[in-house]
């Protein structure tokens, strides 16, 4: 719907509902609901036709808002770290649009965000882009400035190429890949994004559509999904989560125990992997047991011990005195 939203606000309404009979059938589909590529392949081909600008989705994301303040009132605001975020924005784009996929990895000293059209026609090419632009402007938001440069899948004419140069806010290189990508220097990915979180239940809408675009849903994935937050609420607790999924308790159960687990060791796995994580920047101990979700400290001080075989101090310590070395 992001692209729909996009054209509505850079185009007069009256060309859009011109151009196509779609229009007013994608607007009334709900925020959550993934519109049908061959619906929005033929809404941007004819507005491509009509007015004649190949890089009329580039600009229309151009009017989006990419704003901090505006991006910190949605999932991305649940992001520990900005490498999290990165994660998020992977995990979660697929719930309302199916014709990019992201995936996250690494090459070098560089992350690597790629972005591959479903489709192979010229209109889900130029959505592509439009959507590398758009993500290129909200890293920048998150305060990733370490973008290297972005690469598209493709080498349009000399005029082309430097409008879209233009237009981007990094470097734009041309005939890359067979999809599209945007390198990211990996310097300040793990320093917190320093956001106050957003709800869990922001995070609990996304992982209920995942699952119901998904045949075979992950569920040890939803709960890992949503623990952290449950966790800096002090409410780590099966019957809220099953809720939050919109499951029975024993459906939850039965599922993460089909997928070889069980909720207090989803629990425990997620303890362990957040306290790292906050031992390591900085925070003191009786902030990390809060964010833990326990009650009184000496509960997380026995549970890193059995985790670490050492002490929250001294695991910090070491890891630090590692780092020094390895710099």
């Amino acid at each position: 719907m992001t692209t729909v939203k996009a054209l509505k606000l850079a185009l007069p309404s009256a060309l859009m509902e011109s151009v196509s009979g779609q229009v007013t059938h994608l607007q009334r589909q709900s925020a959550y609901q993934r519109i049908a590529l061959t619906e929005m392949d033929e809404l941007v081909t004819d507005l491509l036709h009509a007015v004649g600008d190949p890089l009329l989705l580039v600009r229309a994301y151009a009017g989006l808002n990419y704003q901090a303040g505006f991006l910190r009132k949605t999932y991305l605001a649940s992001a520990f770290t900005r490498r999290d975020a990165l994660v998020l924005l992977c995990r979660y784009f697929k719930v309302n649009n199916e014709g990019v996929a992201l995936a996250l990895g690494g090459e070098g000293d560089a992350c690597v965000l790629s972005v591959a059209a479903a489709g192979r026609s010229a209109a889900a090419c130029l959505q592509r882009d439009a959507i590398v632009y758009g993500l290129t402007r909200t890293l920048l938001s998150l305060g990733i400035k370490e973008i290297q440069h972005v690469s598209l899948a493709y080498t349009p004419d000399a005029q082309v190429q430097q409008d879209y140069r233009t237009l981007f806010p990094v470097k734009v290189l041309f005939d890359g890949p067979g999809q599209a990508q945007i390198h990211i220097g990996q310097g300040s990915l793990d320093l917190p994004l320093g956001w106050p979180s957003c709800s869990v239940e922001q995070i609990a809408r996304r992982e209920r559509h995942l699952m119901r675009l998904n045949p075979e849903p992950e569920w040890c994935d939803s709960v890992m999904a949503l623990l952290p937050l449950l966790c800096r609420q002090g409410d780590v607790d099966i019957d809220q989560c099953a809720a939050l999924l919109a499951v029975s308790r024993r459906t939850l159960q039965r599922n993460v125990q089909r997928e070889g687990a069980a909720f207090r060791g989803l629990i425990e796995r997620a303890r362990k992997q957040q306290a790292q994580r906050y031992l390591l920047q900085g925070y003191s101990l009786d902030a990390v047991a809060a964010l833990l979700g326990y009650r009184q400290s000496a509960q997380f001080y026995r549970a890193f011990r059995q985790w670490f075989g050492c002490s929250p101090t001294h695991y910090r310590s070491a890891q630090l005195s590692q780092s020094a070395i390895n710099s």
